[in-house]
């Protein structure tokens, strides 16, 4: 995975604040240097090359669902300063813990929110005002797409990290497609070392105006997905 020129020594650093951390809070189950390297930096990194060879995609305003740990957010932030990257949980913990190690790495262009995609997502300040969406582990495509639709504006894009073999889940996402005017334009592929092996982030990008009704009430797209 490359890494943009002058960004590896503050990666190192957050990886090593992030280690920290996640010792006194479950952030992650990569509780080593090589394991948080690869699977949470290099991973969120693949974000960045697909942006790289897609210069088309210009993205200022960043939003990761369910940020959990700080990832991809924390390496995004760090390797595309000049977009601003916005990290939204609903966990007051892990939003706690994200925002000292923000802290700690005197990072100037993130906003961290505690609060539930469903509720957010019909927040005028919020809907349809971000370039990208990021989500990594956060939910099925056809549930995720509920969650992010809302936040992108028309012709913006969603980023979800997924395995390479979701055949069923691609399927059981078309009405959700339909329904929430997201393409899917593009499988970006990528491979990490030391047995992570190939990944791949599916991009869908916002064609028309969300439906008023979407996002449904807290918990509604979990419970009964569009399918």
């Amino acid at each position: 995975m490359h890494i943009p020129p002058g960004c590896e020594e503050r990666l190192r650093h957050l990886m090593k604040v992030f280690l920290a951390e996640n010792q006194k809070l479950n952030l992650s189950a990569f509780r080593t240097p090589e394991q948080c390297w690869t699977g949470n930096v290099l991973d969120s990194l693949a974000a960045v090359e697909y942006m790289t060879q897609n210069p088309q995609r210009r993205a200022n305003r960043w939003l990761d669902l369910g940020t959990g740990g700080g990832f991809p957010l924390l390496p995004l932030a760090i390797c595309l300063p000049g977009a601003h990257h916005t990290g939204l949980d609903a966990t007051r913990k892990k939003i706690d813990a994200v925002q000292r190690i923000v802290h700690a790495l005197n990072l100037q262009n993130i906003t961290l929110l505690c609060e539930r995609t469903e509720i957010l997502g019909r927040n005028t300040e919020h809907r349809a005002q971000y370039d990208a969406v990021t989500a990594r582990a956060v939910a099925p495509l056809h549930t995720l797409l509920e969650y992010a639709a809302p936040f992108l504006r028309i012709g913006g894009c969603l980023l979800a990290w997924k395995s390479t073999h979701i055949e069923q889940e691609l399927q059981d996402s078309l009405l959700a497609r339909a329904e929430l005017s997201c393409h899917l334009v593009q499988k970006h592929e990528y491979e990490l070392a030391d047995g992570f092996g190939r990944r791949q982030i599916l991009v869908f990008e916002k064609m028309a105006k969300t439906p008023e009704r979407f996002p449904r009430a807290v918990g509604e797209a979990k419970k009964k997905p569009v399918m």
